[in-house]
């Protein structure tokens, strides 16, 4: 199997997923699990119109962690 593309994301980027996926679904997730929403959330452009799936799993993170982290997140938009 071969990747066509791949999506670098900033670390914010997989934070706010982490916000996003808790405000809007309720889920406490790891990082590595909201990478795919981050990619979404930084080039909207890229993903608009378009069927977009990301697997999201795993609640394995310190809860101390997540809270620091989650806190008061905005959610980012590439602007390069």
């Amino acid at each position: 199997m071969v990747a066509d593309d791949a999506a670098l994301v900033h670390e914010t980027s997989i934070v706010a997923g982490m916000r996003l996926l808790l405000d809007r679904a309720g889920l406490v997730v790891e990082p590595s699990a909201a990478l795919g929403v981050a990619a979404v959330l930084e080039d909207r452009d890229r993903f608009a119109g378009r069927h977009v799936a990301t697997i999201i799993c795993g609640s394995n993170v310190d809860p101390d962690a997540y809270h620091r982290w989650t806190r008061g997140v905005t959610h980012p938009r590439r602007t390069t």
